[in-house]
């Protein structure tokens, strides 16, 4: 059975090697020249564990990620994050992961054909059967969308699919990221880490950081929702300027813009014949765009759901029926897109809220708070939470911690909605569970 694999993304091609492991014909269709050209010349941060999950070798080229300090604009209020340093998650440059995935995928038998644009799906009686590729029609039992956010192959499904086509303006980072040359005499000055949240009050952050991989140089990043203009990227770096003088306009690497969804993960991500993986299933993390780690375990549920109806004995064209693709979905949101419900209403209140000065200042949120919604996992709203919050609340700040409390509220309600995905692949159902997300996702949005 043939599986065509839009995009070399994280996702396909991890999934790419789990489906050819179970026998299938596979091959991704990547629009770059080479692996070297693929996505983005840095390094990203990532949790070793899912690596260590899939029994994936880490690649060489990697550190340990520093901790990160916070910021207000004007460096207001500065808060310092430690991170886990038992299991701390690593900088992991991007060229090497991409050789060292794309070798997971070959070595288990799948294909890559560079220099080919998949365009459009191919369509019939309600069913994905193929790729338009290169203007020419490529038929397939099975295809995985791979090809981003604003993939052309999931925006052109038919409207009964119900699958969301784009990503609304709020739900993606319009990003700005280069590394500059530090000025002369400052490369080896120990540097805070820099992480502005909500900079110049707009709808976004930036960040001011050594690199780990080049003491010479600085990583900087300015990002902000609704789109990055000329303007808001100018005046970005400006403010970077003022207050990281070590920062210069000569850039090594990067330097350009790209998009990222900051949202939660499509609530239908299957059709007969079709599934979406990574950016093009919005499975990063809605606090800081990171999807590398759910990407590569989305890639692992989707060969275990597989593999589960190969075993019970559908081995024809009905194993990438909606149905048992289904299992795919319930096994994504049950993993971490219940989480990333939570976390979207949480990110969706923190750039608007006008408060960031005085959460950050006050000892509201731990250092496992802030953590946990960088990982992705929401702020649990127990009895146990609300009491260790009474012993630091004071007496004038009552006012706004009851106002952040519908935003935690509905944010706990959230994630107990994702958690209750139907199990079955009944449309009613499943319906019914959309409008419950749509509904509560809708108040803070």
């Amino acid at each position: 059975m043939k599986v065509l694999v839009a995009g070399a993304g994280i996702g396909g091609l991890v999934a790419a090697g789990r489906l050819a492991e179970l026998g299938l014909d596979v091959e991704v269709i990547e629009k770059s020249p080479s692996i070297e050209k693929m996505r983005y010349d840095w390094h990203d941060d990532v949790s070793p564990k899912i690596f260590r999950r899939l029994g994936i070798e880490i690649p060489k080229e990697h550190w340990k990620k520093q901790s990160w300090t916070f910021c207000t604009t004007g460096e207001a209020v500065v808060r310092e994050f430690f991170q886990d340093e038992t299991d701390p998650d690593l900088s992991i440059e991007r060229t090497p992961l991409n050789k060292t995935l794309s070798e997971y995928a070959t070595t288990r038998g799948a294909k890559i054909r560079f220099s080919a644009v998949a365009q459009a799906p191919v369509i019939k009686d309600g069913r994905v059967c193929g790729l338009v590729i290169d203007g020419k029609e490529e038929l397939a039992d099975f295809v995985l969308d791979s090809a981003g956010a604003y993939s052309p192959i999931r925006s052109q499904l038919p409207e009964e699919f119900k699958i969301t086509k784009f990503p609304g303006d709020d739900e993606v980072f319009e990003v700005y990221r280069a590394f500059v040359k530090k000025k002369e005499g400052m490369e080896n000055e120990k540097l805070a880490v820099k992480v502005y949240m909500k900079h110049l009050n707009k709808t976004g952050i930036s960040w001011a950081i050594p690199d780990v991989s080049d003491n010479t140089c600085m990583n900087v990043l300015i990002g902000k929702v609704c789109g990055l203009t000329d303007e808001d990227l100018k005046e970005g770096l400006d403010d970077l300027k003022k207050f990281n003088p070590v920062l210069t306009d000569n850039v090594v690497r990067g330097g350009y813009k790209v998009r990222i969804p900051v949202r939660f993960p499509l609530t239908r991500m299957v059709a007969n014949g079709y599934a979406a993986i990574g950016d093009a299933a919005f499975m990063t993390i809605p606090m800081l765009g990171s999807g590398i780690a759910s990407s590569m375990l989305s890639a692992t549920l989707l060969g275990d759901t597989i593999k589960e109806s190969m075993d019970a004995g559908i081995n024809d064209s009905a194993l990438f029926d909606a149905n048992n693709l289904w299992g795919y979905q319930v096994k994504v949101y049950q993993e971490f897109g219940y989480q990333h419900l939570a976390v979207d209403i949480m990110k969706r209140w923190m750039l608007t809220c006008d408060c960031l000065d005085w959460l950050f200042g006050s000892k509201i949120l731990s250092n496992d708070d802030l953590g946990a919604a960088a990982s992705g996992k929401p702020i649990k709203l127990t009895a146990k939470f609300a009491l260790q919050k009474m012993g630091v609340i004071k007496p004038k700040d009552l006012g706004k911690v009851l106002g952040m409390m519908p935003m935690l509220l509905n944010s706990n309600k959230a994630a107990k909605i994702g958690n209750k995905i139907p199990k079955k692949y009944n449309l009613k159902a499943i319906d019914s569970w959309e409008k419950k997300v749509f509904k509560v996702e809708k108040v803070n949005g």
